[in-house]
């Protein structure tokens, strides 16, 4: 798995477990894992804390190795650069043009190509998600904005 990380991934992926290892023993605790969640302003819950912990922590014995921390970020980084190809390949259907945006008139033209009807209702519901997508109010949808509006959960 982490053959395949650059070494700028590699040491960026040391640097936080070095941060989050504050007594400095080579392990991350759970209370280590949860302070350091805390640093990104996100409080899980007690099951939340667990499932994070029951990730990382692959022999369970309740601490995390450097080697289980490099797994388990080598393997969300690959699902990281995998959903940005799907992203990537999603907004190239629309962007017929190839010219780095999705303008509405490429949204209407893809998405009525799918041989749906539409009503008025359709077209302003269309134009209300097309301006909500358009974030800096540009008339036109670049890749950052499209995958914000329609591939993030």
């Amino acid at each position: 798995m982490a053959d395949d990380m650059s070494k700028e991934e590699m040491e960026e992926i040391r640097k936080t477990f070095n941060l989050l290892d504050r007594n400095h023993d080579g392990r991350l605790s759970k209370t280590e894992i949860i302070k350091g969640i805390h640093l990104l302003k996100v409080n899980p819950t007690e099951v939340e804390a667990e499932d994070i912990m029951s990730e990382l922590d692959l022999d369970g014995d309740g601490l995390v190795t450097w080697e289980e921390y490099l797994k388990a970020l080598s393997v969300q980084i690959k699902k990281q650069a995998y959903e940005e190809q799907l992203f990537t390949q999603a907004f190239k259907k629309f962007d017929k043009d190839n010219s780095g945006f999705i303008d509405k008139e490429e949204l209407k033209a893809v998405l009525k190509r799918k041989g749906a009807k539409w009503t008025d209702e359709d077209l302003a519901y269309l134009d209300d998600l097309f301006l909500e997508a358009d974030e800096d109010g540009n008339g036109r949808v670049e890749y950052k904005e499209f995958v914000k509006t329609f591939c993030d959960q």
